[in-house]
């Protein structure tokens, strides 16, 4: 004899694969963002990371030469674009294989340049007197206060030798590794560090608030000062 009560189904009913496909969404959606945010800071950690190379090759390489060299010729010849002691551009890529670096940020963007037309020839290797020509640089590095106020973070008159930067996650004004120019940034303070003159750059916390004091910006960027460049050519035996 047959019972009367109905046999439950096997398997899912509507509802219930609703509240496991909505179940498997949240966790992707979480995944996902987590994964994002994981490659985010990747790529940050390797730009610091090819910023500070950038920094120790160039300061090798004026204890070997006296000198910096110039920007790269172009954004697939990595060589300094010189022109016997002066160069051909004072601002552009920096030239990775002169360095015998990759010269890519964590976005395979080129790494900018800029450099000091004093710092491109001799500098002042047989003479403490000439110790004095260290502070003729000819870039500023500006920051901004919470207010947007703008405030020098280098000697106020131009005292910076070099400046290396990345255009950050947006690449705005980058160049990637096959030579491609990227859209230039709409304004504020990322498109003066896009600027061609290399003579005023913007080192700031980043925003992704366009209506911020100097707008939206994601840039990164390392200098290096006269102080330390006096300190690594004196204890090279370059500097008196």
């Amino acid at each position: 004899m047959h019972s009367l009560t109905p046999h439950r189904q096997a398997g899912f009913t509507l509802v219930e694969m609703a509240i496991v496909l909505l179940i498997l969404t949240l966790l992707a959606s979480g995944l996902t963002v987590g994964l994002s945010a994981h490659l985010a800071r990747r790529a940050e950690a390797a730009t610091d990371d090819a910023l500070a190379e950038a920094r120790d090759a160039l300061l090798g390489y004026v204890v070997l030469k006296g000198y910096f060299p110039c920007p790269a010729k172009s954004a697939t010849d990595g060589a300094e674009d010189r022109d016997g002691t002066s160069c051909r551009k004072y601002v552009g890529l920096l030239p990775w294989a002169s360095l015998g670096i990759p010269g890519i940020d964590g976005w395979a963007h080129r790494l900018r340049y800029a450099v000091a037309v004093q710092y491109v020839r001799n500098i002042g290797l047989n003479s403490i007197n000439e110790m004095a020509n260290l502070s003729d640089g000819a870039i500023d590095i500006k920051t901004r206060n919470i207010d947007g106020t703008e405030l020098f973070l280098t000697t106020v008159g131009g005292k910076t030798p070099v400046v290396i930067l990345s255009h950050g996650a947006n690449g705005l004004g980058a160049t990637d590794q096959d030579g491609n120019l990227l859209a230039a940034p709409a304004g504020g303070d990322e498109i003066r560090n896009a600027s061609g003159d290399g003579k005023l750059f913007y080192s700031r916390p980043l925003s992704e608030n366009p209506a911020a004091p100097g707008g939206a910006f994601d840039d990164r960027m390392t200098w290096i000062s006269p102080n330390l460049l006096a300190h690594r050519l004196i204890s090279a035996g370059r500097l008196p």
